[in-house]
């Protein structure tokens, strides 16, 4: 089926090819002898994938002709559920956390199932990349992990027993700084060079960095490339005092290392202007005001540039003000600043990191005559805007993006430890086996080739059954907010695709089978048997294990940091 196919169906939008709101009591009274009982595999455990279950379930009651013979399978590679909110979301901002509550609720509909320690996946296309053509990424350079205590199961066997699909695990790579010498991703990376997804699921607990090697005793001086909101994070974790974060979830030996960290200031540094930075007002004020940490408002001539690019942005402007203030606290030890107009040249040092070779930049205007260049090239950068140019270098009477152009000049500073926080991608899945089928991915892009959440072959037509939501859809962007709102969309779409579809048509190109077999996957059924897949059964013992440990300490929980750790409980 095509999509314009698909844009002619009565549920449907016809101008975009969206799905118009649909009528959960329409939904419930579809009957399910005109077109074949939904069966979902959902891959990925996190915030995309339970909202969309959610919406499938509720959508369709369990007592309406259709919702009896619905069946939602989920599958994780890690024992556990959750994705980005336990392993990515800062652990001393808890309230973001609550969305967990709506994987509790699916697990109370008898219609779901949970299938977690079961890796869907090629390794070969995750950790055997072509230099010529794939740049590396963190696994090939700070972490070996494949999962190995998680039953395999190549894609092509598990969708013989679905006819609908869900890509939803999000994005586990981090964008590599190849061209930068001493980078992560670079041929000799330095130590003490981290990508901020490595940091990030350190601190959290992710079993794939438990043995990141991060030592902050000497260590006083950090940059973090970037000013996102995970720049952010970053930099409030390394900056607040362990005794502060000692009520998070933040595992004890984790807190052991901050406790003996010598950090005293943190840079964060962008390519662009303070225009364009990319975390949002909250997170900036909550870096600004932790106690002992002190910060240098903006000079006044960059202050005014930036002031004339967001003329008219509300939320710009606040963020300007809040960057004006000078910050300083009396008798601080730390400091944080924030630094513009720089791009990572080299990272310098013998065996780790001691200093940072920064490229100068200028903000221009982009134009049809002075394209942008690549974003993988060091000096590039793109941000929607446009104001007036005066006394800011950018060239009158453009229109366009705001860019970062290298002037040429290159300044140094000094740095025990590098944090690049420069952007998540996804990783392609893909056939064990030559000649199956792969699933559509942009490499270039980093996530599943997809329209609106319809998965798309190379021609661009769409695949029946296959969908896509959350980041490996629509890239690392976007609040829990904006992820529940697409995924909502993308089960909508789901729905009235599928019971618009007569049972027993056939369409070509699809891996799924309109009338899927029954069961499970032989893979799933044999890790079952040997006790190696965690049911919801299984999960509840393992939370009910980490909250029992993190009482004795005094917090919500204390994670397992290791997969055997998690499987030792289940016995």
């Amino acid at each position: 089926m095509s999509l314009s196919t698909l844009s002619k169906l009565p549920t449907l939008c016809t101008r975009c090819a969206r799905p118009l709101p649909l009528s959960r009591r329409n939904l419930a009274t579809f009957s399910s002898a005109s077109t074949s009982p939904l069966k979902l595999a959902i891959i990925g455990a996190g915030p995309s994938g339970f909202y969309t279950a959610s919406r499938v379930l509720s959508s369709l009651p369990a007592d309406s002709p259709s919702g009896r013979d619905v069946e939602v399978h989920m599958y994780e590679r890690l024992p556990t559920p959750y994705g980005l909110v336990r392993y990515g979301v800062a652990p001393d901002h808890p309230e973001v956390k609550n969305c967990q509550h709506k994987f509790d609720e699916l697990a109370k509909d008898p219609r779901f199932k949970y299938f977690g320690n079961v890796l869907i996946t090629s390794q070969a296309s995750i950790y055997s990349f072509s230099p010529s053509t794939d740049p590396p990424t963190p696994p090939t350079a700070l972490s070996s992990y494949t999962y190995p205590h998680a039953v395999t199961i190549p894609l092509t066997s598990l969708v013989h027993h679905y006819n609908a699909l869900l890509l939803s695990y999000g994005a586990s790579l981090s964008n590599p700084l190849t061209s930068v010498p001493g980078s992560s991703s670079s041929p000799s990376p330095l130590a003490g060079v981290y990508p901020a997804l490595a940091l990030v699921g350190w601190y959290n607990g992710h079993p794939a960095f438990a043995d990141l090697p991060v030592d902050l005793r000497g260590m006083t001086d950090v940059s973090v490339v970037g000013q996102g909101n995970v720049a952010m994070d970053v930099a409030r974790i390394l900056l607040k005092r362990a005794e502060d974060l000692s009520g998070t979830d933040i595992p004890d030996d984790i807190l052991h290392v901050l406790a003996q960290s010598d950090v005293k200031h943190v840079r964060a540094v962008g390519r662009r202007g303070p225009g364009q930075v990319a975390f949002t007002t909250k997170e900036f004020r909550e870096i600004i005001s932790i106690p002992g940490v002190g910060f240098e408002g903006l000079e006044g001539g960059m202050m005014e540039d930036a002031k004339a690019l967001v003329k008219g942005d509300r939320m710009r402007t606040r963020i300007l003000g809040l960057m004006e203030k000078d910050n300083k606290h009396v008798g601080g030890e730390k400091s944080f600043s924030l630094d513009f107009l720089r791009s990572p040249a080299a990272f310098r040092g013998d065996e780790r990191v001691r200093a940072v070779d920064w490229t100068v930049n200028q903000l221009l205007l982009s134009a049809p005559d002075y394209p942008a260049p690549p974003p993988s090239q060091p000096g590039a950068a793109t941000a929607t805007g446009g104001a007036s140019g005066e006394g800011t270098g950018l060239r009158a009477g453009s229109s366009g993006g705001i860019v970062a152009r290298p002037t040429g000049e290159k300044v140094t500073t000094k740095a025990d430890i590098v944090v690049e926080s420069v952007g998540y991608r996804s990783e392609p899945l893909g056939p064990v086996e030559e000649g199956g089928w792969g699933l559509p991915f942009d490499r270039s892009k980093g996530r599943v080739k997809n329209v609106g959440g319809r998965v798309v072959a190379e021609d661009g037509v769409a695949i029946p059954g296959i969908y896509a939501a959350g980041w490996v859809a629509r890239g690392p962007i976007g609040v829990i907010a904006s992820t529940m709102h697409d995924a909502y969309s993308v089960a909508d779409q789901l729905l009235a695709d599928h019971y618009s579809t007569p049972a027993g048509s056939v369409s070509t190109g699809n891996p799924l089978p309109r009338e899927p077999e029954s069961g499970l996957p032989a893979e799933i059924a044999q890790g079952q048997r040997e006790g190696k897949v965690v049911d919801l059964e299984k999960w509840g013992r393992i939370d009910a294990a980490e909250r029992e440990r993190g009482m004795a300490r005094g917090k919500e929980r204390e994670k397992f940091r290791r997969v055997e750790e998690m499987l030792a409980v289940l016995g």
